[in-house]
């Protein structure tokens, strides 16, 4: 009988599969290090179904790398106010890669050519690749973020499930600040279903009131506006559009939390878990593109910046030769 986990190359792609649960992961580490296609089927069977929306000619990574797939966002995850922050008595200038806005948005490595490291496949261990990058070896990056560090990731694919487990190594001789997210995207709808039925769930009491899309600092309790923003159960998409950062999350009995998406017609749930390192959950769901991206971050849009305020924004500090860990898992379960 064939093994039923397997590693192996595609050119410069990794391949993961999953032989028993018809699942496949593929990993190309030259762009991102971006799990760029994921399929898998429920625990009870049925037809496999892509996951993640890959990369298509309308629709590719762009030009900084998070377009489709599942992008690796780090430093910070999603946008700093006009790119400026302030460290240990330094003010920082990152490239303003959000012109309309006049942020920068989403870090600096879901476009650079990864390091694998290594890749196989076990009974116990599933299939799982592990690669990483260096932020100082590249001149850009240092004079955006001067902090030596090294980003390493396991991405494993095991009962038809997808885990990434990260480590940031904190190489330099200061403490860095960070945060770490990713923005995988899935598909609004499934076999033609309408996009107005599909159903979200996000385990946030309060979300952050935006301008900009960047968050003032104020948290506004989800109860104000249940019709849109009470996500704790299940709740249609309906004619909401959504960009939006929650917080004060309500977490399960391992400290984990958990956002969802339930596809009505197909009898099915997409579930993203995140450890208890990750204190706040986005949700992206524009109506000009059938898209549901739930986005586990460690802390806020601009944390960086609404830390100095004395703002609990959930930045991440990291202390010299320390490692930082996270870990988000993606799988299906059948709706009950």
């Amino acid at each position: 009988m064939p093994d039923r986990y397997s590693a192996t190359r595609d050119g410069e792609t990794i391949v993961l599969r999953d032989a028993e649960r018809r699942a496949e992961a593929r990993i190309v580490a030259a762009s991102g290090n971006n799990v760029t296609h994921f399929r898998t089927t429920a625990p009870g069977g049925g037809e496999p179904f892509d996951v993640l929306l890959a990369p298509t000619s309308e629709h590719g990574l762009r030009a900084n790398g998070y377009g489709a797939g599942n992008p690796i966002l780090f430093p910070f995850p999603n946008r700093v106010k006009g790119g400026h922050y302030r460290w240990a008595g330094r003010d920082l200038q990152l490239d303003v890669n959000e012109t309309a806005r006049g942020n920068h948005i989403h870090g600096l490595v879901s476009n650079r050519a990864w390091t694998v490291e290594d890749s196989g496949a076990s009974a116990v261990e599933g299939a799982w690749q592990r690669a990483s990058l260096r932020l100082d070896a590249f001149e850009d990056i240092t004079r955006q973020y001067p902090f030596p560090c090294t980003i390493t990731l396991t991405t494993r694919l095991r009962d038809g499930m997808l885990e990434q487990v990260t480590e940031v190594h904190n190489t330099g001789t200061t403490s860095l600040p960070m945060g770490y997210g990713t923005h995988p995207w899935f598909p609004a709808t499934l076999d033609g279903g309408a996009r107005e039925a599909t159903e979200v769930k996000v385990p946030g009491s309060r979300y952050w009131k935006l301008e900009n899309l960047v968050p003032t600092g104020e948290k506004v309790e989800v109860i104000a506006e249940p019709e849109k923003f009470d996500l704790r159960d299940w709740h249609a998409l309906d004619d909401n559009e959504y960009d939006d950062v929650f917080t004060d999350l309500e977490y399960r009995a391992d400290g984990w939390s958990e956002a969802a998406i339930r596809y009505p017609n197909r009898g099915v749930q997409l579930i993203v878990e995140a450890s208890p390192e990750f204190r706040h959950w986005v949700i992206f769901s524009p109506k000009s593109r059938p898209v549901v991206c739930l986005e586990p971050y460690t802390g806020t849009t601009n944390a960086i910046n609404l830390q100095q305020e004395g703002i609990d924004a959930g930045l991440e500090e990291v202390q010299p030769g320390a490692t930082w860990r996270g870990t988000i898992r993606t799988l299906l379960r059948d709706d009950a």
